[in-house]
């Protein structure tokens, strides 16, 4: 006997062996048990998921001798005759080529007359859409009115062809695509029958090529099969399918957000030498990138899928957002577009990889992104404040992401600060009196006791403003988070975006700079500022930059003011580090010391002035609180 492709011989016979279409072998099962049936069927939905082999099942079981039955039996003469196609009460028509009106003239013709051997003739027109207008018409009351020995099935693939006056004729039903595991389930089932050699991996991608498809998943085992010497891999998969593998298009959108464009042409090159054609490459990447969108915001790897198990795909997704994907999928369809009008895809490949990562193009898509994040930092800032508003008031504690101090019960924003402290009264002041008034909660980087709030914040302003320290230095950072306050944060952010309209002739280009960063920790008169470029923080830390911008603040929020500006991946590093010795205090006043500032790209900017340390012995201090600057320290050897 001759070979018989798989799709043919495992074509089912029965309702139980369709997959993946419950919803319409159930209602059939109990139609036919009940001799329920409608003159009428409306059959739609992709190809290859089941309409035809349903439409055969449904005339046998209609004819089968032990009717009413809700499967046929296929023991019968009647029922093994309609599988071999020998009994002419079930018709098949092709619409696609007879889809004239004389054709279904002569189908009118030959309906009144009565079945041969079963109890009903069945009338499968397959691609109904494709008959003419004036074929319909003629369908029509033969349709409405059959004799009641003919059912009529219809299976279309595009129900939107076909007339309103057809449809309301007919029952409709709606077939789905195949879910992926009901199709690896069916092609595992013909693999064990067919003894055929082939790893799980292989399996998913061929259910995930068919598309939903149960006919071409088959039809593409049977291909590979015939490929393969041994065990099917993948590889036999995408080499007969002319598919890209999932790591060469991670590799290729990986090279493509590192701004590397020669690695992209590279690997296109080899994929175009292995003979894979520019314009399915094309249909590849634009689903790739629908696929990290369909990961990001619908089923986060829910659906069991070989490419969201992919380590690459997974830093991809995490690395872009929604909006530069956007501008991606947009580049490739327009190259989609002008490929099929040239001979050279390979071309148009290149060109919109250059297209991809040129920085002018990107203009738009680099502001969207930022006014995303920005959107959302101030949702999520606004829900939190809706969240403190609400909650019950609680004892003063220190919060491991508001930096809020223990002790601090009043709002900053009332402090005095421009106020120095009176020579005369730092002279009177003896340590018993400081021991009387410290506040043991909080401590300076130095470990020295706070003698108020308002000498505390002044004190830190001083010791940064007439010391020359390093351009990014922890002992800032360390000195906002653990004096850092929730309230004072949370004022300053609600008034953050005025600064703009505060700012008049040369501040505006200042105030435009530090807003398009956000702050995200301040306790008063110290803010830290990030910012998505190092670029950005580099520029805003030279000094005469610094001191503009640190001349606004001080204008605007009526009080001295200084501030850093950081990159938003060093800050998330420093603030985390900062919460998990926040969890490990064994003591509530205890300082938390942070690791140095560790970042090729930030630039520290000379300085005249004397080096950073803070080993001055307390005498050296008291001497420096009281004079100022004029102390100078003399170093061992000068």
């Amino acid at each position: 006997m001759a070979y018989q492709a798989l799709y043919r011989t495992y074509r089912p016979k029965n309702f139980d062996e369709v997959a993946g279409q419950e919803h319409i072998t159930k209602t059939f099962k109990n139609a036919l048990q009940k001799e329920k049936l409608a003159h009428a069927y409306l059959f739609s939905g992709p190809r290859g998921t089941g309409k035809t082999s349903i439409a055969k099942i449904i005339a046998k079981a209609v004819n089968c001798e032990k009717a009413p039955i809700a499967n046929p039996c296929n023991v019968c003469d009647i029922c093994k005759g309609i599988d071999k196609n020998t009994v002419s009460d079930v018709i098949e028509i092709d619409a696609a080529s007879n889809n004239g009106v004389d054709e279904i003239r002569e189908l009118r013709d030959k309906v009144k007359y009565l079945p041969g051997v079963g109890k009903y003739k069945v009338y499968i027109i397959d691609e109904v859409h494709m008959l003419s207008i004036s074929a319909f018409n003629a369908l029509l009351k033969t349709l409405e009115e059959p004799p009641k020995h003919v059912i009529f099935i219809l299976a279309t693939t595009e129900p939107h062809k076909i007339p309103a006056t057809i449809h309301s004729r007919c029952q409709r039903f709606d077939f789905r695509g195949i879910a992926l595991e009901a199709m690896k389930e069916k092609l595992n089932e013909i693999i064990e029958k067919e003894t055929i050699s082939i790893n799980e991996e292989a399996v998913a991608l061929i259910a995930e090529t068919a598309e939903g498809g149960m006919r071409d998943s088959i039809s593409l085992l049977d291909q590979v099969f015939s490929y393969s010497d041994g065990e099917i891999t993948v590889q036999d998969v995408h080499t007969i399918k002319g598919s890209v593998s999932h790591e060469a298009i991670v590799t290729i959108a990986t090279a493509i957000e590192d701004d590397d464009v020669p690695k992209a042409v590279a690997v296109l090159d080899e994929l175009i030498a292995q003979g894979k054609e520019g314009h399915k490459f094309i249909d590849d990447l634009i689903k790739f990138y629908r696929d990290i969108l369909m990961y990001k915001n619908v089923d986060k790897g829910s659906e069991d899928r070989l490419l969201y198990q992919n380590e690459g795909f997974i830093k991809l997704t995490e690395a872009l957002n929604n909006v530069r994907i956007f501008h991606y999928i947009d580049i490739l369809h327009d190259t989609q577009q002008k490929v099929r009008y040239t001979s050279s895809a390979k071309l148009y490949l290149e060109l919109a990889f250059v297209k991809m990562v040129d920085q002018e193009l990107k203009k738009d898509t680099l502001a969207l992104e930022q006014i995303q994040r920005l959107n959302e930092r101030f949702e999520a800032l606004t829900n939190k404040v809706e969240s403190l508003e609400s909650a019950p008031e609680k004892p003063a504690a220190k919060s491991s992401f508001d930096y809020a101090s223990e002790t601090t019960k009043e709002k900053r924003s009332d402090l005095e600060l421009d106020k120095p402290k009176p020579v005369e009264q730092a002279k009177e002041t003896t340590e018993e009196d400081n021991d009387k008034i410290k506040k043991p909660t909080e401590k300076t980087s130095s470990e020295e006791p706070i003698h108020d709030e308002e000498t505390a914040l002044d004190k830190l302003y001083r010791k940064y403003a007439s010391k020359a320290y390093k351009t990014f230095d922890i002992h800032y950072i360390e000195d906002v988070l653990n004096t850092g306050d929730r309230e004072v944060k949370i004022d300053m952010v609600k008034k953050w975006y005025d600064i703009e309209r505060f700012a008049e002739g040369r501040d505006t280009q200042y105030a435009k700079l530090i807003t398009e960063g956000t702050l995200v920790a301040s306790n008063g008169v110290m803010l830290i500022v990030t910012y998505d470029s190092h670029r950005m923080c580099n520029r805003l830390m030279t000094p005469d930059m610094k001191k503009n911008i640190i001349d606004l603040l001080g204008r605007y929020f009526g009080r001295k003011i200084m501030f850093m500006a950081l990159p938003e991946e060093l800050w998330e590093n420093i603030s985390m580090e900062f919460v998990k010795k926040f969890r490990k205090k064994k003591t509530p006043d205890e300082f938390i010391k942070l690791e140095p500032i560790k970042h090729p790209q930030l630039k520290e900017i000379p300085q005249d002035n004397e080096d950073f340390s803070d080993v001055d012995s307390e005498s050296v201090k008291e001497a420096k609180d009281l004079f100022g600057d004029i102390v100078k320290v003399r170093k061992e050897g000068e």
